[in-house]
């Protein structure tokens, strides 16, 4: 499916991991500076040094590894032998805080020079480890060809990632100030008006298409429309809840209730973004999809599409005696101004998702990480195969042209 969407030229990308080594050394980091509050101030400055050239370690380290990792998902096998390498770093690491934790919480008076150059040791081996893993990784990388720069990918729409970013922080604040009233879920941006479809395989299908083509999927329609809504559910935890609408112009039973569907933004692995429908091979559909891949307890896959044109005031006003006013509660999910740009959409899925991997605000990220998750997998893909052939065209031009100058050569000749 992967490789499918991918040939079919839309925008991918796949939410890198974090690498447990930056939460691995924080914890390690902390519980070192726990053990030197209970030293005298003459035997800290060798251990807060050391702390400090492990802290600066890890952080080069770490980014590195993200860029691996990231690389590694999108299907380049060659690095897999150093994501080894990134996990057995992670273990020594949460190896060295046990360690460290198991000294402060034994440490004593009568056996402070011990527990001093026990700390001491332990530290220095850490940081060998980490100098030996160093060269490796970048050998690696540079190896791979993959590249880690701060500049945003030029098909990045800053109007967009603006505008993404604000609802995001607004959100946030709105969140913190709910904690201290209650366990608050609160919204991100405005609710999305979209058409939800999901995917299904025809086996009997597969065997007469090239399995390689997007001729092979089949897509129908769940929601002829849906509200889609992102929350903050608890700190860098956040959900995607697709409500159906019922003001779809089409027919429902008196008694029955919208579907509901949640998601958590953790378990989106990929996104893929067209601006042509037309990958869903759906008959008169050519607007913008944006599809999810969900990795829950087994892989699906769902796609979000602009509806068509709806008269929100087309339901009858008639209807508005008591007995049907619960069942008008049900129909009813509006809530607040409606968006139906899938692009403001995809970014606030890029962003949220980036937070969750990293468990910091954006605005603390750095550029070459939002560079990462801004960037499309199949955008280097595109842009390399238009090269190559903007080459091929260049070649064959070249030949053209060496070959008319070989004929007015011939032509000069003869006249001689």
């Amino acid at each position: 499916m992967d490789e499918i969407l991918a040939k079919a030229g839309s925008q991918a990308v796949t939410f890198a991991i974090r690498s447990g080594i930056s939460f691995a050394s924080g914890y390690a980091i902390k519980t070192v500076v726990r053990f030197m509050e209970k030293l005298p101030k003459d035997q800290r400055e060798l251990i807060d040094s050391l702390n400090k050239e492990v802290q600066t370690k890890v952080s080069i380290v770490s980014s590195s590894i993200d860029l691996v990792r990231l690389a590694a998902a999108r299907g380049n096998t060659i690095l897999e032998p150093t994501l080894d390498l990134a996990k057995s770093l992670e273990r020594e690491i949460e190896q060295f805080e046990q360690k460290i934790s198991s000294v402060s919480h034994g440490f004593s008076s009568s056996n402070e020079r011990q527990s001093v150059d026990s700390v001491v040791l332990s530290m220095n081996k850490l940081v060998k480890s980490i100098e030996q893993t160093v060269p490796l990784l970048h050998l690696a990388i540079s190896t791979s060809g993959i590249q880690a720069t701060g500049n945003l990918p030029s098909q990045v729409s800053p109007g967009r990632l603006l505008q993404a970013s604000t609802a995001i922080t607004e959100a946030e604040s709105r969140y913190v100030l709910a904690t201290k009233k209650s366990s608050p879920r609160e919204p991100v941006g405005p609710i999305f008006d979209v058409v939800l479809y999901s995917i299904f395989y025809n086996p009997s299908r597969l065997k007469y298409v090239d399995d390689t083509s997007t001729s092979a999927l089949s897509w129908k329609e769940d929601f002829a429309r849906a509200n889609v809504q992102i929350y903050i559910t608890s700190s860098f935890s956040y959900e995607i809840e697709i409500t159906e609408d019922f003001n779809d112009n089409r027919y429902h039973e008196e008694k029955s209730k919208p579907r509901k569907f949640v998601y958590a933004i953790s378990d989106i692995a990929r996104l893929f973004f067209s601006a042509s429908g037309k990958l869903l091979k759906l008959e008169g559909k050519s607007s913008p999809v944006l599809i999810l891949k969900i990795s829950k307890d087994e892989e699906s896959w769902i796609a979000f599409g602009e509806p068509d044109s709806f008269d929100s005031d087309s339901e009858s006003d008639e209807e508005e005696d008591g007995d049907d006013e619960e069942e008008d509660s049900f129909h009813d999910t509006s809530q607040g101004p409606k968006e139906t740009s899938l692009s403001l959409l995809e970014y606030i899925i890029r962003l949220l998702s980036l937070q969750m991997n990293d468990k910091k605000s954006i605005l603390k990220t750095t550029d070459e990480r939002l560079a990462l998750y801004l960037r499309d997998e199949n955008y280097v893909l595109n842009t390399s195969y238009k090269k190559g052939l903007q080459e091929k065209k260049n070649n064959e031009s070249l030949t053209l042209d060496s070959n008319l100058k070989r004929l007015e050569t011939l032509k000069i000749n003869g006249k001689d």
